[in-house]
């Protein structure tokens, strides 16, 4: 495998590295660019959705390892296993990320049905 080879498959392994991220900014830059164009309820609801996905992915794959280590030092919880050590472990490794799951499909979902639902009412009578 020649330069041209190696650095063919870096791209490639990189992009599938961060395809999610990658994803989930064009999203974000595509609902930005919808919200200035034509500020509406559905640009919103899009661009908070794939905001929270993003910061999902990156707290997930990057922040949590360090956030919960700088959190359980900083409480000085040391090793034993608390109550209080307990809850700040589960926040972080079960809470945190499905609310950033639910609070990113809830909201595109929530802007793709109001939006069908604004276009599918019938005329008044």
């Amino acid at each position: 495998m020649g330069l041209s080879g190696s650095i063919t498959n870096t791209i490639f392994l990189t992009f599938l590295h961060n395809q999610y991220a990658i994803g989930f900014f064009m999203g974000m830059v595509l609902s930005f660019l919808l919200l200035l164009l034509r500020p509406s309820r559905f640009a919103v609801l899009l661009l908070l959705g794939f905001l929270a996905l993003l910061l999902g992915f990156e707290y997930n794959k990057h922040i949590i390892e360090p956030l919960q280590d700088q959190t359980l030092s900083s409480l000085n919880l040391g090793q034993e296993n608390t109550p209080s050590k307990l809850l700040v472990l589960r926040t972080f490794q079960k809470l945190l990320p499905i609310g950033f799951f639910i609070i990113g499909w809830g909201s595109i979902f929530t802007a793709i049905f109001s939006k069908g639902l604004s276009k599918a009412k019938l005329p008044k009578e």
